[in-house]
C-alpha cells in the first residue's frame, strides 16, 4: 500500500515540479544577466561575448565528466550536489568586479551549474520508459516553458522596483526550491546505473563507434553558432532596438508560452513526418526568423516574432533528445545527454563570441541578417547529409520508446 510520499514520488508530477523550479531559476538570471553586464558593469559587446563564450566552452570538459559521474555513482545525488553549490554561488555575481572577475567566476560557476538541464532530461526520459507510464518526454518538459515565461515576467516587474541585481536573489529561490523538490521527492531507487568508470575513453568510444551520432551532433553544433543570436544575445537585441526591460520580460514569456503546444505535441509531430524532416523544417524557420529581427526596429514587432521560439527551440531541442537517447544505451544516457549539450554548448559558445564581436562592430541587427544566410547556405549542406548519403546511414529515426522497439 503506498504512502502519499510513495504516491508522489512516483508521479510525474514530480518531474514537472523540477522542469517548473529549475527553468524558472535559469530564466531569472539568463534572461537579463547580459543587460546586467551591459548596465550595471559597463563591459562592451566583446567582453561580454567573451564572458558568453567560456560559459559554453566549460560543457566541452564539464558536462560529460559530470554525464559519466553521475551514470556511475547517480544522478540524483550529483544533481543535489551541483543545484545546492549553485544556490550560493549566484550570489558571487552581485560582487563590483572588473571583466576578468566575471570571466573567471562564470568559469566556476557554469562547471557547476550547466550540467543541470542535461541531469533532468535524464529523469524525464527515464520516467517516460516506465512501464504504467502514458507521458511523454515533451509533455513533461512543457513545464521548463511554463517556468521560464513566469518568472521572465515576474523578474521583469522586479527588476523595473528594484535593481537588475535581483535576478540573482529570484533564481537562488527558485534553485533552492529545485533542491528541497528533488532531495524530498525523487526515487533514487529506480535509477539504472553504469558499471563503467567515468573516463575519456568512454566518450570516445560512444562517438566514433556510432559514426551516426557523431555526425548528428556535428550538424547541431554548426546549426547552434549561426542560431546563437536568438538565444543568449537576444536580450541586447531588444536593448539594441529601444526595448524596455518589462518589454524583455514579455518577450521571454511570449517565447516560452508559444514552446507549450510543440512539446505537448513533439512526440505525434516527429512520429508523423519523421526526425530529418522535422529538423529541416526548424532550421528553415530559424532563418527566417532571424531575417525577421534583422529588418525589424519595433520591439512589439520583435516580441511577436518571438512566437517561432516554439519551433525553433522548443521542437527542435525536443528532436535532439529524443533522437539522442534512442541511440545511446540507456545505462549511459547521462553521459549521451550531457554529450549532447557538450556540442550544443560549443556551438553557443563560437556564436556568442561571435555576436559579441559583431555587437560591437556593427550591431546585432545586421548580424543576425548574416547569421540567417549562413543557415541557408549550411541547410544545403544538411539537406545533401540528410537525404542524399545512399548507401550510408542516414539520420532518419522515428522517435520510439525503447519499451517499445
Amino acid at each position: 500500500m503506498f504512502t502519499l510520499r510513495q504516491y508522489v514520488r512516483n508521479s510525474v508530477w514530480v518531474i514537472k515540479l523540477l522542469y517548473f523550479f529549475l527553468y524558472s531559476a535559469i530564466a531569472a538570471w539568463s534572461s537579463y544577466f547580459y543587460v546586467f553586464l551591459e548596465d550595471d558593469r559597463a563591459l562592451t559587446g566583446t567582453q561580454i561575448g567573451l564572458i558568453a563564450a567560456v560559459q559554453q566552452i566549460n560543457n566541452i570538459i564539464f558536462l560529460p565528466l559530470w554525464g559519466m559521474v553521475s551514470d556511475r555513482y547517480g544522478k540524483r545525488k550529483v544533481f543535489l550536489v551541483l543545484i545546492g553549490i549553485s544556490v550560493v554561488l549566484l550570489y558571487g555575481f552581485i560582487l563590483n568586479g572588473s571583466f576578468w572577475y566575471y570571466f573567471l567566476f562564470m568559469i566556476l560557476f557554469s562547471a557547476l551549474h550547466n550540467p543541470v538541464g542535461a541531469l533532468i532530461d535524464a529523469f524525464a526520459i527515464n520516467k517516460s520508459k516506465e512501464k504504467y507510464i502514458n507521458t511523454s518526454y515533451g509533455q513533461m518538459r512543457l513545464w521548463a516553458s511554463v517556468g521560464w515565461a513566469f518568472s521572465s515576467l515576474l523578474t521583469g516587474y522586479l527588476i523595473e522596483s528594484t535593481s537588475l541585481s535581483i535576478i540573482f536573489v529570484v533564481a537562488s529561490f527558485f534553485l533552492l526550491c529545485t533542491w528541497l523538490v528533488t532531495f524530498f521527492y525523487v526515487n533514487k531507487k529506480r535509477e539504472i546505473r553504469s558499471t563503467q568508470a567515468p573516463s575519456f575513453k568512454t566518450l570516445k568510444n560512444l562517438l566514433f563507434e556510432q559514426k551516426q551520432l557523431f555526425y548528428f551532433f556535428l550538424i547541431i553544433m554548426l546549426f547552434y553558432i549561426l542560431n546563437s543570436p536568438t538565444l543568449n544575445f537576444i536580450n541586447l537585441y531588444y536593448k539594441e532596438i529601444g526595448a524596455s526591460n518589462t518589454q524583455i520580460g514579455y518577450a521571454f514569456a511570449v517565447q516560452a508560452l508559444c514552446e507549450l503546444p510543440f512539446m505537448f505535441f513533439s512526440t505525434h509531430i516527429i512520429n508523423k513526418f519523421g526526425i530529418r524532416r522535422v529538423l529541416f523544417a526548424t532550421m528553415v524557420v530559424a532563418s527566417v526568423r532571424l531575417m525577421l529581427y534583422g529588418f525589424t526596429t519595433d520591439p512589439l514587432v520583435a516580441i511577436s516574432i518571438g512566437a517561432l521560439h516554439g519551433i525553433t527551440l522548443g521542437l527542435f531541442i525536443v528532436s535532439v533528445i529524443e533522437y539522442t537517447n534512442y541511440i545511446v544505451p540507456q545505462s549511459q544516457n547521462s553521459t549521451g545527454q550531457t554529450l549532447m549539450y557538450t556540442f550544443l554548448g560549443v556551438g553557443m559558445s563560437v556564436g556568442n563570441f561571435l555576436n559579441g564581436l559583431w555587437k560591437d562592430s556593427f550591431g546585432l541587427q545586421y548580424a543576425m541578417r548574416i547569421d540567417s544566410v549562413l543557415i541557408i547556405i549550411l541547410l544545403f549542406a544538411v539537406y545533401m547529409v540528410l537525404f542524399y548519403r545512399k548507401g550510408k546511414q542516414k539520420i532518419i529515426m522515428r522517435v520510439a520508446h525503447k519499451k517499445n522497439v
